[in-house]
């Protein structure tokens, strides 16, 4: 029950701290700044990801599945992951930072920002390490309050630079957050009592999921900046800021389902082996994410206008509509996470990123057929088209799948099926 709890308090507070970002990057910067502002945040996550190679996830799995040893060699194999990220992404980003800050910008005159974002991440990679093995080993609370503290901190110090219309100082100061959160996080990983030395132990296993977490996360980020670029080109700043408003607030939906997945859905899943109970599982998550993404779609038809007005500011009641189909992506998101996160913990995380990078491909084709044809609310409608289309394929394929399966284990004791053909007892 406390490492459930756990789960939505901290949730609560990352809602709370994107509220707050978005309120005051809202209020207070012009809508070009804060595109450019949301476009910065959104690298730094990428960067998060990339200084492990992505195995945050497949560290918490094969933590929770060994033994003492185990964990010892699940650690080192992070931190030999981390030291050959190091200069790879370093020297790769310091390359081309130039053409990173025209892509997410329109403009090369933020490169050594985005030099310094990759520093700040690179820095903190270790905290991504130890937050998943903390979590691994059903120490969600400490990882989670770690987390928390993190961002907090770096919340805080945004909010400061916001206020004064820096919104580059307000980047730097909330991708610093993991970095305080890795500090204050080696005391609780010390308590493991595992080895501190990277290996090559287990590597490839862990590989296999840092593997699908890196194409999945990397494939899906390449593509939406390629997009957001693309339609900078076609139809502005301003616009972009829309999307990029809509987009936030649906981040903060997917968020959650995925924290809530990862931390509850898939162990309670990797630890069942009966398919009817599996099947109840899943179906069980499913309603309730459904219930959730409903009742918040529902909301922002109901009372949409007054809900920008309190969380972003009247210069984005344009971003309505946009708001509301990304919400209905999301209502229809939840079934195809599902199907992610059920082959992910059947140790299948290959068919876990082909799900998410067909699901980006067919959103992307979408989005650019309608920006060629001039649609302003192209990505919107192009997320919901594919992610509603892929929850019809999926959805029946994990409801169904368990009882056909059943059913072709049975059919051998079908009279049809137990005599060979041409017998004399089949023609009796």
């Amino acid at each position: 029950m406390t490492r459930h709890a756990a789960i939505p308090v901290y949730f609560v507070v990352r809602v709370t701290s994107a509220l707050i970002l978005l309120k005051l990057s809202a209020q207070f910067l012009t809508v070009e700044d804060f595109a450019n502002f949301t476009q910065l945040l959104a690298f730094a996550s990428l960067l998060n990801m990339a200084v492990v190679g992505g195995a945050q996830n497949g560290l918490i799995r094969q933590a929770a599945a060994g033994d003492h040893t185990a964990v010892s060699d699940v650690h080192g194999a992070g931190l030999a992951i981390w030291l050959a990220a190091v200069p790879l992404v370093g020297i790769s980003v310091t390359s081309f930072s130039g053409q990173i800050s025209q892509v997410l910008t329109g403009t090369t005159g933020y490169a050594k920002v985005v030099v310094a974002l990759a520093a700040l991440s690179l820095a903190a990679g270790p905290g991504q390490i130890w937050w998943s093995l903390l979590s691994g080993r059903k120490r969600v609370t400490q990882s989670l309050g770690a987390q928390a503290f993190g961002i907090v901190s770096g919340t805080g110090l945004a909010a400061f630079f916001i206020v004064q219309r820096e919104f580059v100082p307000a980047a730097l100061a909330f991708a610093g957050g993991p970095l305080l959160a890795a500090v204050v996080t080696l005391p609780l990983v010390a308590r493991l009592g595992i080895g501190w030395r990277p290996t090559t132990r287990g590597l490839a296993q862990l590989l296999r999921y840092s593997g699908a977490i890196a194409s999945t996360m990397g494939f899906s980020a390449i593509v939406l900046f390629a997009l957001r670029s693309q339609y900078r080109g076609h139809f502005g700043s301003a616009p972009l800021g829309y999307w990029l408003a809509a987009n936030r607030i649906s981040d903060m939906s997917t968020q959650f389902l995925g924290l809530f997945m990862l931390q509850a859905f898939v162990p309670q899943l990797a630890a069942t082996q009966d398919a009817r109970q599996r099947s109840r599982l899943i179906f069980r998550y499913g309603v309730l994410g459904t219930c959730l993404t409903g009742l918040a779609l529902l909301t922002m038809l109901v009372a949409g206008t007054p809900l920008v007005h309190l969380f972003l500011s009247d210069k984005y009641l344009p971003a309505l509509t946009s708001i509301r189909l990304y919400m209905l992506g999301d209502f229809f998101r939840v079934w195809v996470s599902l199907a992610m996160f059920t082959a992910f913990a059947a140790g299948n995380p290959g068919r876990y990123a082909a799900i998410e990078i067909v699901t980006m491909t067919i959103m992307a084709t979408l989005t650019l057929l309608l920006i060629a044809r001039g649609e302003l609310l192209a990505p919107q409608i192009g997320y919901a088209g594919a992610f509603g289309l892929m929850a019809l394929v999926l959805a029946g394929r994990l409801l169904l799948g368990p009882v056909l399966r059943r059913r072709a284990r049975l059919r051998p004791h079908d009279g049809r099926r137990i005599f060979p053909r041409g017998s004399a007892a089949r023609a009796r």
